[in-house]
C-alpha cells in the first residue's frame, strides 16, 4: 500500500507544471527553487492579461521570499492592475499565507504583506517607471498606482485627489477608494508636507484600528512619519511602531528583519544599548 501511494505521489509530482512547482517551492520557503521553476515559463504577452497577472504575481512572491521588498511591491502592484484588467481575482492566483491572511487584502486589492522598504536603491526609479507606464496609471482611478510609484521614487509627483461621487459605491469602487487612501497616507507619511503630519498620523492610526490586515503596513509608515523632522518627531515611539510591525509580520521574515533594523536605527542616538539588542534580534530573524 505504501509503495502504491508513493508511486501515485511521484506521478503527480511529475505531472506538475512549472507554475505548480513555483507554488510548491514557495510554500516550503525555497525562493531559489521557485525562481528556477518560473524560469521555465515563457513570459506572457501584455495582451493576455490574466496569464501575465499570474506570472507577475508569482514573480512578486518569489521576490518577497528572497527579501527583495521594493521589487516585490512593484510586481504585486502590476499583477493587481492586470488582474483587474482581465476581470480576475488575484488572491485565487497565488496561495494565501493562511485561511485568515490573504496575500492580497480583498478590501483594498493591495498585497499588504509587502511594502517598499527602500532596499532597491538606485533601481527604485526604474521600478516606479514600470508602474507609471501602465495605461491605468493615467486614469483618475489609477491614482493609487501613481502613489505606489511615489513610494518607490519620491520624485514622482503626488497625484491629484480624485473627487468621490455621492451615492452608493459598488464593491469595486470601494476597493479602489480604500487602497488609494491607504497608499496616499503612506506617501504623506514618508515624504508629505510637515504641516499635515498630525492629520496623517491620526488617519494612519484610525486605519489600523479599522483593519487588522492593514495594521502592520500602517504601523511601519507611522514609524517613518515619527522619524521625520516634524512637530510629532518621536524616535522612541517610532521604534515601538517598527517593532510592532515586525511582530505582526509573523509570516514575513524579511520584513521582520527590515522592521527591527529600522527600530534599531530610530534608537541609535538616544539608546544605543537597546538599538544593539534590536539589531541582534534582526540578525536572528534572517532566513
Amino acid at each position: 500500500m505504501r509503495i502504491a501511494m508513493l508511486t501515485i505521489a511521484l506521478l503527480l509530482a511529475a505531472a506538475e507544471s512549472p507554475v505548480d512547482l513555483v507554488q510548491v517551492r514557495l510554500a516550503r520557503g525555497d525562493a531559489a527553487g521557485a525562481r528556477e521553476a518560473l524560469a521555465q515559463v515563457a513570459e506572457p504577452a501584455d495582451t493576455d492579461a490574466a496569464a501575465r497577472a499570474a506570472w507577475l504575481d508569482a514573480n512578486a512572491r518569489i521576490a518577497w521570499a528572497a527579501g527583495e521588498m521594493d521589487r516585490a511591491f512593484a510586481l504585486s502592484v502590476q499583477a493587481q492592475v492586470l488582474a483587474e484588467r482581465a476581470g480576475v481575482e488575484l488572491p485565487a492566483l497565488t496561495a494565501a499565507f493562511s485561511p485568515q491572511r490573504a496575500w492580497v487584502d480583498p478590501a483594498c486589492g493591495v498585497a499588504l504583506r509587502v511594502l517598499p522598504t527602500g532596499d532597491a536603491g538606485a533601481q527604485a526609479s526604474a521600478l516606479a517607471a514600470q508602474l507609471l507606464a501602465l495605461p491605468e496609471a493615467k486614469q483618475p482611478s489609477g491614482a493609487w498606482i501613481v502613489c505606489a510609484a511615489r513610494l518607490l521614487d519620491a520624485s514622482v509627483p503626488m497625484p491629484a485627489t480624485e473627487k468621490v461621487k455621492e451615492g452608493r459605491e459598488t464593491p469595486a469602487q470601494a476597493r479602489v477608494r480604500t487602497r488609494a487612501a491607504l497608499l496616499r497616507l503612506a506617501c504623506e507619511a514618508r515624504a508629505g508636507d510637515a504641516k499635515v503630519a498630525e492629520r496623517t498620523l491620526k488617519e494612519l492610526r484610525d486605519l489600523a484600528k479599522q483593519s487588522r490586515q492593514a495594521a502592520p503596513f500602517t504601523q511601519w509608515f507611522e514609524g517613518e512619519l515619527l522619524l521625520r523632522d516634524t512637530a510629532r518627531r518621536d524616535p522612541r515611539l517610532a521604534s515601538l511602531r517598527f517593532t510592532q510591525s515586525a511582530a505582526a509580520f509573523d509570516e514575513a521574515p524579511w520584513l521582520r528583519v527590515a522592521a527591527l533594523k529600522r527600530a534599531a536605527e530610530a534608537l541609535q542616538a538616544i539608546d544605543p544599548q537597546e538599538a544593539a539588542r534590536l539589531r541582534a534580534a534582526a540578525d536572528k530573524e534572517i532566513p
